[in-house]
């Protein structure tokens, strides 16, 4: 066991894809997934109906339901698989950038909206 603390990315196994929190302006331990307002999108990349509701979306985004369907996981950088390692390298997409862009214009009000920041 480690001491430092756990940091974890949101990860699409099935179609390659990741969100790096940091880059959506969040945090990245387990319980700070948990708690912050950057789980919101896991409803929004998880989201499945062919139509349209009050309170839904109400036009297309290219990530608004893009993992619904998909094996998803956190996966934390003290995992065994070593995958935190390989997701920069080796035909990994992060899709943060559009996601925050995508989020943002759905969500609407600026109290709410992520916070993009490119890592590193």
């Amino acid at each position: 066991m480690k001491s430092m603390g756990q940091y974890f990315k949101a990860v699409n196994l099935t179609k390659n894809e990741y969100v790096c929190p940091w880059e959506i302006g969040g945090v990245a331990k387990l319980w700070e997934w948990c708690v912050n307002s950057q789980a919101g999108i896991f409803p929004f990349l998880l989201r499945k109906s062919d139509d349209y509701g009050g309170g839904d979306i109400q036009k297309e985004y290219e990530t608004a339901g893009r993992w619904a369907g998909d094996r998803i996981v956190l996966i934390g950088d003290y995992d065994s698989s070593n995958l935190w390692n390989k997701l920069e390298h080796g035909g990994w997409t992060d899709i943060s950038e559009q996601l925050v862009k995508d989020y943002n214009d759905f969500i609407g009000d600026d109290r709410d909206k992520l916070e993009y920041k490119k890592e590193g």
